[in-house]
């Protein structure tokens, strides 16, 4: 049948109303939310929402469709521009016949990259005291490195993927999965040789590379695997979620004293500077890659303050000189310390995974901002220890070269703007609080 009417942009439409004909009609279930299908390869169609579904459909930009259902309406019809009526009156059977209600599943199914490192462990302490994840039981598959031809069907807690493939693994892997989270990569503040762990001149042209390779090569494969599978997975699969570590390095260094520019998520980082901001700009296009060309994936760009955790990490390193009373103010001490407590930066990242509407960059940092030196003089009185040492700046550069330049005379100040406005309620928001949890909370891992 063939009519004339009009739609207006009150959805997702943001086109003025259109003028359009309608060729065919589809019945669709009332509770359709969130569908995907390709057709012939060479054209993508999506349905957003329930209330309002709209369809595109591009093929040689000859023609566009859109679909219109109301929850009052039993049926959706397509329109389209053009004259096509014999491929949509076909597609519009075969359509008819494939969309079902979305798989729903009794387990919610999370797997770690970096599982064993300072961060994933974190988090499994706390989905194990939380319990659940989105009000259902808790499966943790942990993705250790290694070649897909060592995995198998019968795995149950482990998966083998390898950073340096163009797939990290086989997407069929990852069809019960829900959330990918992305911890894995190599450790910017330490060197190569014997002085590694303490980070003497870090940053080589050869560690750069290594840290390069680790965090975008390795997340454009994982990025590959997870799109995969939500492109295979059909229509009533749920999309599985990607979950990346990032850095508030993105916002450059020249975080310092009263002039310091306040970051929040929607701050430009086209132009930022430094390696670290390189770094973070192409890590994240990276994790974005799981998304586009038809793909509707969910992605959040975490960007992790310090850790704080007598565990590991700058705090880990630094205990014992503040404990022998040799700690101090690091430079001026006025560049800004973007930080977290291993606690609220676990419980944000579950957060993140329970609320869908969280999505692209994400502070994850503390919302009371601190300095270099209120980090030291809180660390003082926690640990109830003088810090009457200072190390100047040409020392700094001296032993630790770019990297101290960067990560410990320079600074960021960083708001959580989204986690705040989303109703995340911090833990530990002060330096103090942060600090005092890193030093005295036990946490199972």
């Amino acid at each position: 049948e063939t009519e004339s009417f009009s739609i207006s942009s009150q959805s997702s439409l943001s086109s003025p109303p259109l003028r359009m004909r309608v060729y065919s009609k589809i019945t669709l279930p009332s509770n359709t939310s969130l569908l995907y299908f390709n057709f012939v390869g060479c054209a993508q169609f999506t349905i957003l929402g329930s209330s309002f579904l709209s369809m595109r459909f591009t093929m040689s930009s000859i023609f566009a469709i859109a679909i219109s259902a109301l929850p009052s309406r039993s049926s959706a019809s397509f329109a389209a521009s053009g004259t096509t009526k014999n491929i949509f009156s076909d597609f519009a059977k075969s359509l008819s016949s494939l969309v079902q209600p979305p798989l729903q599943r009794d387990v919610y199914t999370v797997a770690i990259t970096g599982s064993s490192g300072l961060v994933g462990t974190a988090l499994m302490d706390e989905i194990k005291q939380k319990g659940s994840v989105c009000g259902k039981k808790c499966k943790i598959i942990k993705l250790v490195r290694g070649t897909d031809s060592n995995n198998d069907d019968t795995a149950e807690d482990k998966l083998y993927w390898d950073p340096t493939a163009p797939v990290a693994l086989d997407p069929k892997y990852l069809q019960e999965v829900d959330s990918v989270i992305h911890l894995a990569g190599e450790n910017v503040a330490t060197s190569e040789g014997i002085l590694a762990s303490v980070g003497i001149r870090p940053w080589t042209d050869s560690k750069k590379r290594e840290i390069i390779d680790s965090r975008i090569t390795g997340t454009k494969a994982l990025a590959a695997a997870v799109k995969a599978a939500n492109i295979e997975g059909g229509i009533g699969r749920p999309k599985t979620d990607f979950l990346c570590a990032s850095g508030p390095g993105i916002y450059g260094f020249d975080g310092i004293g009263s002039d310091a520019k306040d970051f929040d998520e929607s701050a430009d980082t086209s132009a930022t500077t430094g390696f670290l901001a390189d770094l973070s700009r192409n890590w994240e296009k990276a994790a974005g890659s799981v998304s586009g060309s038809g793909v509707n994936s969910r992605v959040a760009l975490m960007r992790f303050g310090v850790v704080l955790s007598k565990k590991g990490g700058a705090l880990a390193k630094l205990l014992p000189i503040f404990f022998v009373g040799g700690g101090g103010n690091v430079g001026s001490g006025e560049q800004f310390f973007p930080f977290i407590s291993a606690r609220d930066l676990a419980r944000s990242i579950l957060y993140t995974v329970e609320t869908p509407s969280l999505n692209g960059p994400i502070n994850m940092v503390a919302p009371t901002q601190a300095t270099n030196a209120d980090f030291t003089d809180a660390l003082g009185k926690v640990l109830k220890r003088p810090t009457i040492l200072p190390l100047p700046e040409f020392a700094v550069s001296l032993l630790f070269g770019q990297m101290g330049e960067e990560m410990l005379l320079g600074g960021q100040k960083v708001t959580p703007k989204k986690l705040l406005e989303s109703g995340f309620e911090f833990r530990h928001s002060t330096i103090t609080e942060a600090l005092d949890s890193a030093i005295n909370e036990e946490m199972d891992i």
